[in-house]
């Protein structure tokens, strides 16, 4: 359905992983790493937006787009760029963001572009995140999250088992690039300690010294990926 579909244009050997995995859990992805591949896609599938990979594709991205417009006017496009490269590749692109950048920072990017699943809910070893309710479950348990203890959690749940640096968490949740005083995401980080202590989850957020925080599930809990559910 065109409400959630995005081409991804990219070369495998430039597709991060976490990055895909956190794509996959709102969007249905479809990777093509040249232009044939992607003319097909566009041939059998109803895409919403179009998310380039611009310093690893190896196609005129303007003529293209030109080709995509033609099959769908209100096609839109999304660049990922190198810092300091142009946007005039594809006429009329509606967003870009420049590398480096985190999974959860281009979700919210998109979220601005094509609207979220009614219900929204974030998966990964049986822990689920209701983004909209602000709701965090564990089988038949929740809690009540604030608006920023859920964004902070969806930063985990979008790369599982992930070391998140301070800095990152700081960027994706708070919008801000100033590390002085982090106490605020160190109030955050117990809270949710707390939470997953009242739904006897299976689940740590360890503290990984010098660096940040990582979201680990026990070991009989096994190695599920991402899944929306």
């Amino acid at each position: 359905m065109k409400g959630n579909t995005i081409l991804f244009l990219i070369q495998y050997r430039a597709l991060d992983q976490e990055v895909l995995a956190a794509l996959k859990t709102r969007y249905e992805v479809l990777i093509a790493p040249t232009r044939r591949e992607a003319i097909a896609f566009l041939e059998s599938h109803t895409v919403a937006l179009v998310l380039a990979d611009v310093p690893s594709t190896r196609f005129n991205l303007a003529r293209f787009g030109e080709e995509a417009r033609k099959r769908d006017p209100d096609l839109r496009f999304f660049l990922l760029l190198d810092k300091g490269s142009p946007l005039d590749q594809v006429p009329c692109v509606y967003d870009h963001l420049y590398y480096p950048f985190s999974p959860s920072q281009l979700l919210r990017r998109l979220a601005r572009i094509l609207p979220a699943h009614q219900g929204e809910v974030i998966a990964w070893c049986g822990l689920r995140l209701d983004v909209e309710g602000c709701f965090l479950l564990w089988e038949t348990q929740q809690v009540a999250l604030t608006p920023k203890q859920t964004e902070l959690i969806r930063a985990f749940l979008c790369a599982p088992d992930k070391v998140l640096s301070r800095a990152q968490l700081m960027q994706d949740v708070w919008g801000t690039n100033f590390l002085g005083d982090t106490r605020t995401l160190d109030v955050h980080i117990h809270w949710l300690r707390k939470s997953l202590e009242r739904l006897q989850a299976p689940f740590v957020l360890a503290t990984e010294r010098g660096v940040g925080y990582r979201l680990t599930a026990s070991a009989d809990i096994g190695d599920a990926a991402i899944s929306p559910k």
